[in-house]
């Protein structure tokens, strides 16, 4: 029985023929000697039979010529001739990003070039191939303006500041920070003070100020050219002469906005100074103050000494507990797990939130100390219960080998591997995934499983759930409290889920405040819900086998 064989040159030209990628030769003229399917269809607009002997341009052209009056139908040609003679001069393999409108549509092509040889060791062209990569270049836009840019304001944020000061390195800041703001937000509602926020905003930008909105009610200039004092306080004094040149409006009713502002100059720590300017601002009589070193040291030197003591206190005295948030299954409305949160109790019996300690706890060398208890309690809390439940830890905690170890030995002699999922604040960035990976290969080999929190904003990078193997992400508040109302924040979060859908991460929504939201979040296809509207952080006590719940309210 004779068999079936295909001829080299035959399988060769059926697979550069029939591949998605581009694959084309030219010669020293930019003459077509070869081209492919894909770039016949996808880039010059042509049959194969047409190709041969014709350049870039000829192609170009006639697409041009059918759309006159669209400058941007079709822009590819030129530089496709230009890479080809810069491939030449270079005599060796050249990578390019090209990018251009292709009848209409924006492309991004990944382009590699080669010098190309007869059998005599001529050069008679050039070699290439391309690929599409237009989808990941946009996805990769998208995640950089959620990473660098407020989804409210549209202003650059915290993170771009940061950024941006590091590299411009700026001499001065001044920073307006919105009095009794919360007031607003209680008496007039999210959406009101929302609109109040975008007032703002488009504000500083009709007046050709450059601002970032650092926080909920701050907003923040940079300057880069030097001012003495004196002049950024005039400067300040006139941004707020022009942010009240007209009044603001909430349903047709005018709202008085005042600012507390803060002003500092400095070559180092420049967000960390301006911000304690601002709060001597809000607690003085004067509402612009000015960054002074040694009054601010003296201060602070005192207020860490009383924090200090405060937390050495607290883990002596074992008041340092955990609430549990619960987390819906939206599918079954069933709880699908508790989050553990750690809560400080001062010495006057008052509940301290996190942001108040525990940075601060890693300057005196505690925050070890506090994981390591939140991890014993939360593994103890749920030893003999069914229920599934999360621990936050920071990129120090597992770059920590004795924290990691400690995790590690309690989940085992708890039995909880199979329940537990560490939580890690994506906002903080990862530089050493090696170390992240290394942890999540650790903890996944017993069964336990990994989150990236706070999704959405800050880095938002989603090279962070392809390589880090992710099991799901908990989508950043700030776009789940207005999804009902804003449709920016919905486009945003559905873009997110649908990511993670189509590489099998699960979705948990925070900042639920009420139906409306968690019917919209429904809707999106979100897997999990969490908060006051599905449950406040509890502590959860065991008393004759039966659950109790103790609310209580910070």
């Amino acid at each position: 029985m004779k068999k079936n064989t295909i001829n080299s040159d035959t399988l060769l030209n059926l697979i550069t023929k029939h591949s998605p990628d581009m694959l084309w030769i030219k010669d020293l003229n930019g003459r077509y000697l070869y081209a492919n399917n894909a770039i016949c269809n996808g880039l010059l607009i042509a049959t194969p039979n047409e190709v041969i002997g014709k350049t870039d341009i000829f192609f170009a052209l006639r697409e041009r010529e059918k759309y006159k009056d669209n400058k941007n139908w079709h822009t590819f040609g030129e530089l496709c001739t230009n890479t080809d003679l810069e491939t030449i001069k270079s005599m060796k393999p050249l990578r390019f990003l090209e990018n251009g409108n292709i009848q209409g549509k924006m492309t991004y092509l990944e382009v590699d070039k080669a010098p190309f040889f007869d059998e005599n060791k001529n050069l008679i062209g050039v070699i290439g191939t391309a690929r599409d990569i237009t989808e990941q270049i946009l996805l990769k836009e998208r995640n950089e303006y959620l990473m660098y840019f407020d989804q409210l304001t549209s202003l650059p944020n915290r993170q771009k500041i940061i950024l941006d000061i590091e590299n411009k390195k700026p001499k001065s800041s001044i920073v307006f920070n919105i009095d009794d703001f919360k007031e607003v937000n209680d008496f007039f509602g999210t959406n009101n003070a929302d609109k109040i926020l975008k007032d703002i905003a488009l504000r500083f930008i009709k007046y050709g100020y450059t601002a970032y909105r650092i926080d909920g009610d701050e907003f923040a200039i940079l300057f880069f050219d030097e001012k003495s004092e004196e002049e950024l306080q005039n400067e300040a004094i006139k941004i707020i002469d022009l942010l009240d040149s007209e009044p603001f409006y909430i349903d047709d009713k005018t709202i008085l906005v005042t600012f507390s502002v803060g002003i500092a100059k400095s070559d180092e720590k420049l967000l960390t100074k301006v911000d304690i300017a601002v709060n001597n601002a809000k607690t003085s009589n004067n509402h612009i103050c000015i960054y002074e070193e040694s009054k601010n040291i003296e201060e602070r030197y005192k207020e860490n000494i009383e924090l200090a003591t405060q937390i050495k206190e607290a883990i002596l005295g074992n008041r340092i507990i955990c609430h549990y948030q619960p987390l819906l299954n939206i599918e079954n409305s069933e709880i699908y797990s508790y989050e553990s949160l750690v809560r400080l109790i001062d010495n006057k019996g008052n509940s301290l939130a996190p942001y108040k300690f525990l940075d601060f706890s890693k300057k005196i060398k505690l925050y070890s100390s506090i994981t390591k208890i939140v991890v014993d309690k939360a593994c103890k809390t749920f030893q003999n219960r069914d229920e599934n439940f999360s621990i936050n830890l920071s990129v120090d905690d597992i770059k920590d080998l004795e924290t990691v170890d400690f995790i590690l030995k309690t989940i085992k002699e708890t039995n909880t591997s199979s329940r537990v999922t560490f939580e890690i604040l994506e906002s903080e960035g990862i530089e050493n995934y090696q170390e992240v990976i290394s942890f999540i290969n650790q903890i996944k080999s017993l069964g336990a499983r990994i989150a990236i929190d706070d999704f959405g904003t800050g880095y938002s990078n989603f090279e962070h759930l392809l390589r880090l193997d992710v099991d799901y992400i908990k989508i950043d508040g700030s776009l789940i409290k207005n999804i009902v109302t804003d449709d920016k924040h919905r486009l945003i979060v559905e873009t997110i889920v649908s990511f993670a859908k189509r590489i099998g991460i699960k979705t948990v929504a925070e900042f639920v405040s009420d139906e409306k939201i968690l019917q919209t979040i429904k809707e999106i296809g979100i897997s999990c819900a969490q908060g006051y509207h599905i449950g406040k952080p509890e502590t959860l006590v065991w008393k004759n086998y039966y659950l109790f719940f103790l609310v209580l309210h910070f």
